[in-house]
């Protein structure tokens, strides 16, 4: 069959003029032909596409080239889709990991306010099935189409929008999912697999635009966090300067713990506390890890395997790069505490280095004794209180030394151990005992453990220290043998106690213990008895018989036999007047020396 050539012309219009397939087949003289053309027809419209497809795509890879705003990459991504699907809309839903469900964050084409904010279970509709599988879906019928969880809420916001075919697609990096990309029509319509193929890629560059993004922020926010903590050590910020720093650049609320979880520094609006829900956490951590839980993020502070504190943070919309940011900041801090603890072990070192010279040998070498002291800022040319600490066993001690030695920092006084108590030396103070006080219920709140502190005055001069420092410790035991364990004195503060420990000859207590109690503590060391226990027993329950005996765990009849022998010892009227005080003083002060006669 031979064709007219004005057939062949028209055909060549129609297809140049991109004309629709009724006026193809106007041409009836050539229905062969015809079909030929629009197939040509076809392709070529399916080639254009492809090219419009390829342009978006070179263009959205040249704005993620360019670093443009994240939001104005993903608004870009979703106004593509739209035009190059020919959808009525589309739009992109962010996956919540603090909520477990996905989020509306950009839109096209969308006109509804409930839509815009909507929120998407895991696992509900087509979008919830995109994210929890991060496979495409796509439906031509959603309200009617029976293979997806339909709830009141999302079919309602749909249904308000007169959306109807939908197709989904996941943003995909890696294993990590971050959301869906969807384009929409109001009507009916199938979508073809070259559509769904350019919807995958767009929302693959939509993922990579995040995860850069992401990225960047991690840089610039360990890079901010860096900078801002390499100024605090250089300044000797401490933990309140890394807190400060971190609170600042993480815009966020800090609390900087240290191995006990002890707080050390917080900084922010509102400083989290080592409630129960940390601690979990902080037990929860395996390692160098952090643990993150909605807007807490808890972060180990280590060196080797030493664990040197924790880090915390408190933000609204806690992300990778926070958590990221807060390691690399561990990071710095352990170096920090470190340098510290290194440095306070040198001055705890030197501290207790001086006071073995102060009190054990202050004759050796005085000029570089005075020199030395002034390296810890001890003058010794000025009055000082000199208070000894006891609370406990080795541990204990040590805890303790450590707290005053703290406290005798702040007061400009040095703090450390000498013949296994803690020695403190202080500024001179108006009131000794208001300082012993005030000691002793710090160290005892702090150590759980009540310890006990004896203060005396001492004028200037390495030799008043010395004296000083004997007569606290006798404080400390006239204390301790009063029962007034966990309490602060001075020998002002103990009365006619105080006055004998002031005796200006000890030779001359000994002798008054001696000569008023000498049988009785004579008798218990030969014959194994406990009188002098009873004795003192008997007073410190005003000599009621019945209160001392159930005191001392015996039988009334052993007390009247125990009272007839210290009578026989002692005389008939050392519980009477005069007598039952010099011999209540002679106890006293038996027990306060701690010796034998």
């Amino acid at each position: 069959m031979t064709t007219k050539p004005e057939t062949t012309g028209a055909l060549l219009r129609l297809l140049r003029e991109e004309a629709d397939e009724g006026e193809f087949r106007a041409v009836a003289a050539a229905p062969r032909l015809v079909d030929d053309a629009l197939e040509i027809r076809a392709r070529l419209a399916a080639h254009r596409r492809r090219e419009a497809a390829l342009a978006a795509l070179y263009e959205t890879a040249g704005d993620l080239a360019s670093l443009r705003d994240l939001e104005d990459v993903l608004q870009a991504i979703v106004s593509r889709a739209r035009t190059l699907v020919g959808t009525d809309v589309a739009y992109l839903l962010l996956s919540d990991p603090e909520e477990g469900d996905t989020y509306v964050r950009v839109t096209d084409g969308i006109t509804t306010d409930g839509f815009k904010t909507g929120r998407l279970a895991a696992g509900t509709g087509l979008g919830g099935l995109v994210a929890a599988t991060a496979v495409p879906y796509h439906t031509a019928d959603y309200p009617n189409d029976a293979r997806f969880e339909h709830t009141r809420y999302v079919d309602g916001v749909i249904g308000a929008e007169g959306l109807v075919a939908i197709q989904g697609v996941p943003l995909k990096f890696g294993d990590q999912v971050y959301g869906v990309l969807f384009a929409a029509n109001r009507r009916v319509r199938p979508f073809s697999p070259d559509e769904v193929d350019l919807l995958i890629s767009l929302a693959n560059h939509a993922a990579l635009a995040i995860e850069n993004a992401t990225l960047f922020e991690e840089v610039r926010k360990t890079a901010a966090v860096h900078e801002r903590l390499t100024a605090v050590a250089l300044d000797g910020g401490g933990p309140a300067g890394l807190a400060s720093a971190l609170a600042d650049v993480l815009r966020g609320s800090v609390l900087v713990l240290d191995a006990q979880d002890r707080p050390l520094a917080s900084a922010g609006a509102a400083p989290p506390q080592p409630s129960g829900l940390v601690r979990e956490m902080a037990q929860a951590r395996t390692g160098r890890g952090s643990a993150a839980r909605g807007t807490v993020c808890v972060t180990p502070i280590v060196a080797a395997d030493e664990h040197l504190g924790t880090l915390l943070l408190v933000r609204a919309g806690l992300d990778a790069s926070d958590i990221h940011a807060l390691e690399r900041a561990a990071q710095a801090a352990a170096l920090m505490l470190l340098g510290e603890r290194t440095v306070a072990e040198a001055e705890h070192r030197l501290r207790g280095e001086i006071l073995e010279d102060l009190l054990g040998a202050p004759h050796r070498d005085p000029e570089g004794l005075r020199r030395r002291a002034v390296l810890v800022g001890l003058d010794l040319e000025r009055g000082h209180v000199v208070l000894v600490a006891r609370g406990g066993d080795t541990t204990r001690r040590r805890r303790i030394t450590e707290l005053a030695g703290g406290h005798a920092t702040r007061l400009g006084g040095i703090a450390g151990e000498y013949g296994g108590q803690t020695v403190v030396v202080l500024p001179a103070a108006e009131d000794p005992g208001a300082v012993a006080r005030t000691l002793a219920a710090l160290l005892t709140e702090a150590i759980g453990h009540p310890v006990t502190v004896g203060a005396e005055p001492a004028a200037p001069g390495a030799a008043a220290l010395v004296e000083a420092h004997r007569d606290a410790a006798r404080c400390l035991d006239v204390l301790l043998a009063l029962d007034r364990a966990g309490e602060g004195a001075c020998r002002d503060d103990l009365g006619l106690h105080g006055m004998l420990l002031g005796a200006a000859a000890r030779d001359e207590l000994d002798r008054f213990v001696r000569r008023t109690i000498g049988p009785l503590v004579r008798h218990d060391e030969t014959r194994g008895s406990d009188l002098v226990r009873t004795a003192v027993t008997y007073f410190a329950c005003d000599g009621n018989l019945s209160r001392t005996a159930a005191a001392l765990y015996v039988h009334v009849n052993t007390l009247y036999q125990r009272i007839d022998r210290i009578s026989a010892l002692l005389g008939p009227r050392w519980r009477h007047g005069d007598h039952a005080l010099q011999v209540h003083l002679a106890l006293t002060m038996w027990r306060t020396a701690g010796q034998g006669l």
